[in-house]
C-alpha cells in the first residue's frame, strides 16, 4: 500500500490497515475476526475528528480501483462504523458499496470458499441496509444521491435495491413538513421503479402526503413545483407532482403565480419549453376560485402584441387555451376572439402570410356558440376602439354614448351574451377605458342573475377584474341600478368623501371642462392608482432594502406618497373648476420616544367653506419582514405585544402596516391592530405577528388609504388623541396631515 494512502487513516488505524493489506487472500476470512476486534477497541476510544478522518479514508478505498480481497473484507466488516452519517454522503454510495460487496463475494467463490461467501453477502447486505437507513434519517433529501443508478422496487413496506438491500420507509419517514423532502426523493425514483412496485410506491406517497398539514408544506411544495415548471425538461414531472399532492390543484396562489410567470415569459420571449410547461400546468388547476384557463388567457390580456419581439408564444398560448376550453364558457370564447383579432392585426402589420387563414380557423372552431355573430362584433369593436384611448384620437363623448347603447342592444338580448360581455368588459378593458367599460357593464346588469355574476367577479383571477367588480358591487349594493327609473338618493349631509363627490354629481354642482359632471370613481381611480404605484415600487424594492432601518423605509414610502398625491392634485386642477383639493404634508418628530420612530399618525382633515367639518387620526405602527438567510424570509414580523396593548389603550383607530416583498402581488399589507394582537395571542407569540395570519387578514395599502382613511370610515375624532399623536411621550415618529378642501 503506498504511503500517501496509508497517511489518510488516523494514526492508530494505519498499522491495522497495513496488516490487512499484507494479508494473503486465502488467510483473509480467518483473520477478519481479529481485525474486527482491533477495530472495535479503536472505535471505543476514538474522537470525533479521528472518526471523520477514518470515514474519509474509507470513502477513498471504496472508490473504483484495485483492492485486495482482504481489504475488501475489512471495509465491508467495518461499514457500520466507518460510514456514520456525520455529513452529507458522496454521490453513488450504494452503488460503490454494492460493487465492493460483489467483488469480495466473487473472490471468495473463485477461491472455493462458498460458505464464507454466502455469510459475507448476508452480513454485508444487512450492514448496507443499516448504513442507508441511517443516512436517510439524517439526510432524507439525499436519497437520489445515495442510490444513483441502482435498480429498485417497492413491496408495500420497504424499498428494495438489487433485490437485497432494504429500507423501511415508515421508519425513515419524518413528520409534518420534514417528510416533504423524502417524499419528493421517492417521487423522483418512480420512473426507475419496476412496474410491480411503482403503483404501490405511488399510493404510499399519496397516503403520506395527505397526512402533511397543508399550511406547513405549501410553501416548500410550491417552490418545488415551480422549479419543475421553469425547467425545460420538467413537464412530465409536474403531472406526477400534482398527482401526489392533489391539494395543490385547489391552491389559488399557485394558479396566480403560474399565470404571472407565463405572462412574464411571454413578455420577455423566454424559452418555448417553459411556455409549454406553464400552459400545461395551468390546465391542471381545477376548482373555483382557481381557474387555470383564465390564468393562461390573463397572460395575454395585458400584453402588447405590437411591440412583442416574437408572436410565437402568443400563438401557442391561444392554441392551447382553445384546445382545452370548455364548451359552455362564452366569456372565454369572447376573450379568445378578441385576442385572436389583436393577434391578427399585429400579424398583418408585420406581413405574416398565414394571418388570414389563422383567424378563419380560430373563428370556425367557435362558430357554433350561441350569439357567435354578436361575440365577433364586440371582439372586433374593442380591438379597434380600445387602442385609441392611448392616442390623441381618443373617442369623443357622443361616440362613446352611442357605442355603449349599441353594446347594450346587441349583448343585452340574451343572458348568455350578457354573461359573456360583463366578464369580458371588466377583465379585458385597458385602464384608459375603465370608466366606459364599467358604464357599459352597468347597462347590461338587468336582473338578480346579472348582479350575482358581478358579485362572482370578486373572485376572478385577474386583480383588475376584481377591483372593477368591487366598485360596481358597492354601487349596486347602495341601491343604484336596480330600478332604471329611480335615480340613487343621497343624504342631505354627505358623511364621506365618496358620498360628497356623488352628491356633487347629483346636484350638478361641479362644472367640468368637456363633461357635465365628475363621477366619484374618477377620483378613486386617480388616488388608488397613485398610492398603488408607490406601494408596488416599495414591495418590489424590499428585497434590496429590507436591511435598512424601518424609519428610513418609512421616509421613502411617505415621500413617494406625497409626490404622487401632488400629481393627483395637478390632475384635479385640470379637470375640476372648483376649490376641491387634496394636500399631504409629512412631519418627523425631532426627538422621538422609544419605538416611535417606526410609527405613523395619519391625520385627515376635511374642510368645507373655510371651516373644518371633521378631523380624525389613525395610528399605524410599521414592521418590516426580514430574512433569516439568503432567500429565507422570517415567519413573523417583529412587533411587541406590549407595544400593541399600549397603543390600543389610547385609541381603537390603530392599524399595523407590514413592509413585505412582492410575494404574490406587489403590495404592502395593512391589518387592524386589534386583529394583529388577537393573532399573536392565538399563536402564543410575545414579539411577533405571524406572516401567514397577516397575509390572510390584510388589505393593500392603496385600498386601505383611499377607501378607509380618506373615505372617513376609520379614525379617532377626540381632540386629546389627535394632540397626543403630535407631541408628548405617546407621539408618533411621523405625522402625516391629509387635508381635503
Amino acid at each position: 500500500m503506498p504511503l500517501v494512502e496509508a497517511s489518510l487513516w488516523p494514526e492508530p488505524l494505519q498499522a491495522l490497515h497495513a496488516r490487512v493489506a499484507a494479508t494473503a487472500p486465502q488467510e483473509a476470512v480467518a483473520s477478519s475476526a481479529e481485525w474486527r476486534e482491533d477495530f472495535a477497541r479503536w472505535v471505543r476510544g476514538a474522537s470525533l475528528e479521528e472518526r471523520t478522518r477514518a470515514q474519509a479514508a474509507a470513502w477513498e478505498r471504496l472508490s473504483p480501483g484495485e483492492r485486495t480481497p482482504a481489504e475488501l473484507l475489512f471495509l465491508l466488516s467495518t461499514l457500520s462504523e466507518l460510514l456514520w452519517p456525520y455529513e452529507e454522503p458522496r454521490l453513488g454510495l450504494l452503488k460503490q458499496v454494492l460493487a465492493r460487496r460483489d467483488a469480495a463475494v466473487t473472490a471468495l467463490r473463485e477461491a472455493g470458499d462458498t460458505e464464507s461467501a454466502e455469510r459475507i453477502q448476508k452480513e454485508s447486505t444487512v450492514t448496507v441496509s443499516t448504513v442507508l437507513t441511517r443516512y436517510l434519517k439524517r439526510h432524507p433529501e439525499a436519497l437520489s444521491k445515495l442510490v444513483r443508478d441502482v435498480s429498485c422496487t417497492y413491496d408495500g413496506r420497504a424499498l428494495r435495491f438489487q433485490d437485497s438491500v432494504e429500507v423501511d420507509l415508515k421508519y425513515v419517514m419524518g413528520t409534518g413538513a420534514k417528510s416533504v423532502d423524502l417524499l419528493e426523493q421517492l417521487r423522483s425514483l418512480l420512473p426507475d421503479t419496476r412496474d410491480g412496485g411503482r403503483d404501490k410506491l405511488t399510493d404510499f406517497i399519496r397516503t403520506r402526503a395527505a397526512r402533511i398539514p397543508w399550511r406547513e408544506a405549501r410553501e416548500v411544495l410550491g417552490e418545488r413545483l415551480f422549479a419543475l415548471a421553469t425547467s425545460q425538461d420538467g413537464r412530465s414531472g409536474m403531472r406526477g407532482f400534482l398527482a401526489c399532492y392533489p391539494n395543490g390543484r385547489k391552491e389559488p396562489d399557485w394558479c396566480s403565480r403560474a399565470g404571472l410567470l407565463l405572462a412574464r415569459t411571454v413578455e420577455v420571449g423566454g424559452p418555448p419549453a417553459v411556455v409549454e410547461n406553464l400552459c400545461d400546468l395551468l390546465t391542471l388547476f381545477d376548482a373555483p376560485p382557481v381557474d387555470g384557463l383564465r390564468g393562461a388567457l390573463g397572460a395575454l390580456v395585458q400584453s402588447d402584441f405590437e411591440t412583442a419581439a416574437d408572436l410565437g408564444h402568443a400563438r401557442f398560448v391561444l392554441d392551447h387555451c382553445q384546445g382545452t376550453m370548455r364548451k359552455a364558457e362564452p366569456a372565454l370564447a369572447l376573450t379568445l376572439l378578441w385576442l385572436e383579432e389583436r393577434l391578427f392585426r399585429a400579424s398583418v402589420r408585420r406581413g405574416v402570410p398565414e394571418a388570414f387563414e389563422r383567424r378563419t380557423r380560430a373563428r370556425a372552431k367557435l362558430e357554433l356558440l350561441p350569439g357567435f355573430t354578436h361575440l365577433v362584433w364586440l371582439a372586433e369593436e374593442c380591438a379597434e376602439m380600445w387602442p385609441r384611448f392611448r392616442t390623441p384620437a381618443r373617442p369623443g363623448l357622443d361616440g362613446l354614448v352611442a357605442w355603449r347603447k349599441e353594446v347594450t342592444w346587441r349583448m343585452g338580448r340574451k343572458p348568455v351574451l350578457r354573461k359573456a360581455a360583463i366578464e369580458f368588459l371588466l377583465w379585458c378593458a385597458p385602464d384608459e377605458a375603465s370608466s366606459e367599460a364599467e358604464l357599459a357593464t352597468l347597462s347590461l346588469v338587468r336582473n338578480a342573475t346579472d348582479r350575482r355574476l358581478v358579485r362572482k367577479m370578486l373572485e376572478h383571477p385577474s386583480p383588475r377584474a376584481r377591483f372593477r367588480a368591487r366598485s360596481l358591487q358597492s354601487y349596486l349594493q347602495a341601491g343604484a341600478g336596480q330600478d332604471k327609473h329611480a335615480p340613487p338618493s343621497e343624504p342631505s349631509e354627505p358623511a364621506t368623501l365618496t358620498a360628497s363627490l356623488r352628491h356633487l354629481h347629483v346636484t350638478r354642482a361641479v362644472p367640468v371642462g368637456g363633461r357635465t359632471w365628475l363621477r366619484d370613481r374618477d377620483l378613486e381611480d386617480l388616488l388608488v392608482g397613485a398610492v398603488g404605484r408607490v406601494e408596488s415600487e416599495a414591495a418590489q424594492c424590499h428585497l434590496q432594502r429590507f436591511r435598512e432601518e424601518t424609519p428610513e423605509l418609512i421616509v421613502g414610502l411617505l415621500e413617494g406618497l406625497r409626490s404622487e398625491l401632488a400629481h393627483v392634485q395637478a390632475a384635479l386642477g385640470s379637470l375640476v373648476a372648483s376649490p376641491l383639493s387634496l394636500s399631504m404634508t409629512v412631519h418627523r418628530h425631532p426627538e422621538p420616544p422609544p419605538e416611535a420612530a417606526s410609527e405613523i399618525a395619519f391625520i385627515v382633515s376635511v374642510e368645507r367653506e373655510g371651516f373644518v367639518r371633521t378631523r380624525r387620526v389613525v395610528r399605524v405602527p410599521v414592521a418590516k419582514l426580514e430574512q433569516r438567510g439568503e432567500g429565507q424570509w422570517l415567519p413573523t414580523f417583529r412587533l411587541g405585544r406590549e407595544r400593541l396593548d399600549a397603543l390600543l389603550t389610547r385609541t381603537e383607530a390603530a392599524f399595523c402596516l407590514f413592509l413585505v416583498p412582492a410575494f404574490v402581488r406587489p403590495e404592502l399589507w395593512v391589518m387592524p391592530a386589534r386583529l394583529a394582537r388577537a393573532s399573536m395571542e392565538a399563536q402564543g407569540a410575545l414579539s411577533g405577528v405571524p406572516r401567514e395570519a397577516a397575509q390572510g387578514a390584510s388589505r393593500s395599502l392603496a385600498q386601505w388609504l383611499v377607501y378607509d382613511v380618506l373615505g372617513l370610515w376609520v379614525g379617532d375624532e377626540r381632540p386629546d388623541v389627535i394632540d397626543a399623536s403630535r407631541e408628548g411621550d405617546a407621539a408618533a415618529g411621523f405625522v402625516v396631515d391629509l387635508t381635503v378642501r
